[in-house]
């Protein structure tokens, strides 16, 4: 019994046409993914390098939001309100080299450094 995958693409490639034929269905599917397909069924999709560093800087970004909105959502738990939690995010911190929370929050690792400090103060870690 074969399982018949459902292809996301318009453009479509043989697997056994990549060699000879990848380039101009690339250039043919003006930016959209290209699905590489064996017998039938999309096995890969091809997307320009220009594609996949959006999509990945648009998943980096989703990632970044919902840590954000996370640590957020800890911070208002932890201190109560937030005129609070705003306070707190200014003031530097030990655990952080001496830096305020809200000066490492720029990047996803010091979300993270942040995410973890909040953790280990809502648990009574001395930190």
């Amino acid at each position: 019994m074969s399982n018949k995958r459902k292809n996301y693409a318009e453009k479509c490639i043989d697997i056994h046409d990549i060699e000879s034929s990848l380039d101009l269905v690339m250039n043919d599917s003006k930016g959209s993914p290209v699905a590489v397909m064996q017998d039938g069924n999309p096995v890969f999709y091809c997307v320009p390098a220009d594609t996949y560093a959006a999509i990945l800087e648009a998943v980096e970004a989703s990632e970044m939001r919902a840590l954000n909105e996370r640590v957020h959502q800890l911070g208002l738990k932890l201190f109560g309100d937030e005129d609070s939690w705003t306070s707190w995010m200014k003031k530097p911190a030990l655990a952080l080299n001496g830096q305020s929370p809200e000066s490492v929050m720029g990047t996803k690792e010091g979300m993270q450094r942040v995410s973890d400090l909040l953790g280990k103060i809502v648990h009574g870690v001395i930190v």
